[in-house]
């Protein structure tokens, strides 16, 4: 029963790929190339090991001669049964006359001496079904063949593959199948198969184990990425569609044109797979994959809230700024930032002690310990109800908090104490009036700091020009590099 309306005329044998974009090229043509390299090899090497009496291949006179003493190791004869044209398609529904002086090649059967002179004798005869029989072919498959291939001439047998395998009318012109990719020969245009033969269905089982011995012959012989790549491809998604005489197959990575039968109407066989490529197109029509729904979570806004947090509201006491003569906690962190950001690269994340002389409520030295947790926060003021604020926005450190005069105060000095850094503004050495004091100072700090950090606020910065002049005034070298600079490393001198 003819299962496709067909128009009286058959196009020329051709096949024509596109690939959806260079990287898809890049990355699956190598592999498609090495697949069908392999394939010609498990063709006669599943004779050597038994999975079948015979098999066919196509050998120009130079790969014959090749061949020829690796199959005669093997008990194997090679007999050509035909000359024909060189083909630049994988695969051809029909052979190409050879013409004198063109590139020919042989269509050669190979097997055993005796399978071979039996496969001679029903190829000379058309027994089509002893062919297919010495060839490994299913039954069902040999009388599939006879039916479309011999009996109704199609030129391609997709169509009536997924009839039988969607069990449908004829009268329906679109068909939706799954199926095992060992029976998938939807990519054979491209020459990706795991079977030599056309199945009767996409569900054929003999087809299937016969697909699964050749693999693992493949295997066998070393192709474990040819038969990795091979289940793969096989396993995509793929359409097939058939309109005058042209037949396109879509895929996630190419699209080929190719002969088919003429139809005054369109047929269409879509496989659905189980995966697809990285490489494949993406689409919201089959067969390509549906792009994901792009994740608040993956966006470049998203991804920039990461990289630019929005701090959590914090509700400060009154006294957090005002304790350190500021109007308002803005104007605090901005003062703090340019000696927060040398803290930073002065200790290079390191573990050391922070003295910060003159430390108000400790709000400077919280956030040095908030950038490098591996610093130990350590300050000294004479107003009580600073330090009380300060043990409470440093709980941890209470004991390292001390109420006194920076000039008079000893426990900080103890003599097994020393400091990776200490935070000084120079106006209060200036400020002292007892020089014996800020001698002591001085020494105590040359003494037991390792490094030293000068700053300063307000008027202070312009009361001697700059910080560079009020360091000077202070005995205290400015090391920075910026004359302007509001904060600097320093050296008692």
């Amino acid at each position: 029963m003819e299962l496709m309306e067909r128009l009286d005329f058959v196009l020329p044998d051709f096949t024509r790929l596109s690939w959806v974009s260079d990287n898809a090229r890049e990355v699956w043509e190598p592999r498609i190339s090495q697949i069908t390299k392999a394939f010609l090899e498990i063709e006669w090497l599943s004779v050597v090991s038994g999975v079948r009496p015979c098999c066919l291949t196509i050998v120009t006179p130079e790969e014959f001669v090749a061949k020829a003493g690796e199959w005669a190791k093997q008990g194997l004869n090679a007999l050509p049964l035909q000359i024909q044209g060189l083909s630049n398609y994988s695969y051809s529904s029909t052979s190409i006359k050879a013409e004198l002086g063109k590139p020919f090649a042989f269509r050669i059967v190979i097997g055993t001496p005796q399978d071979v002179s039996a496969f001679q004798k029903a190829f000379d005869t058309s027994d089509d079904q002893e062919i297919g029989r010495l060839l490994g072919f299913p039954s069902c498959c040999n009388k599939f063949f006879q039916e479309t291939w011999v009996e109704q001439e199609l030129v391609d047998t997709t169509w009536p593959m997924a009839v039988n395998t969607a069990l449908t009318s004829e009268k329906v012109k679109n068909i939706e199948i799954t199926g095992s990719p060992e029976a998938n020969i939807l990519w054979r245009w491209m020459g990706i198969r795991a079977v030599p033969h056309l199945p009767c269905s996409f569900n054929c089982q003999a087809t299937i184990e016969f697909g699964k011995k050749l693999i693992e012959v493949g295997r066998k012989a070393g192709y474990n990425a040819e038969m990795d790549w091979l289940l793969e491809i096989l396993s995509w998604s793929v359409e097939w569609s058939a309109l005058h005489g042209i037949a396109e197959i879509k895929t996630s990575i190419l699209k080929v044109s190719t002969r088919t039968d003429a139809t005054p109407t369109k047929y269409v066989v879509k496989r659905k797979g189980e995966t697809a490529p990285l490489e494949g197109a993406k689409g919201l029509n089959f067969p390509y994959s549906t792009p994901p729904k792009p994740l608040l979570t993956g966006s470049s806004g998203f991804q920039r809230g990461l990289d630019n947090p929005i701090s959590t509201a914090i509700k400060y006491p009154e006294w957090y700024a005002i304790d350190n003569g500021f109007s308002s906690r803005f104007s605090m962190d901005n003062a703090h930032n340019p000696i927060l950001a040398l803290v930073v690269a002065t200790l290079s994340n390191r573990e050391g002690n922070i003295l910060d002389i003159g430390c108000g409520n400790g709000a400077l030295l919280k956030k040095i310990y908030e950038a490098n947790p591996q610093a130990i926060p350590f300050g000294i003021e004479i107003e009580p109800s600073k330090i009380q604020h300060g043990q409470e926005l440093l709980p941890q450190f209470v004991s390292n908090l001390v109420c006194g005069d920076v000039f008079e105060e000893d426990s900080i000095w103890a003599d097994d104490r020393h400091y990776a850094l200490a935070i000084l503004m120079p106006g209060r050495i200036i400020e002292a009036e007892d020089a014996e004091k800020v001698a002591k100072l001085k020494e105590r700090i040359e003494k037991h700091c390792e490094n030293l950090l000068i700053y300063a606020y307000g008027d202070w910065l312009t009361r001697y020009e700059n910080l560079a002049g009020l360091a000077q005034q202070a005995g205290i070298k400015f090391i920075a590099s910026d004359i302007d600079a509001k904060v600097s490393m320093g050296k008692i001198q």
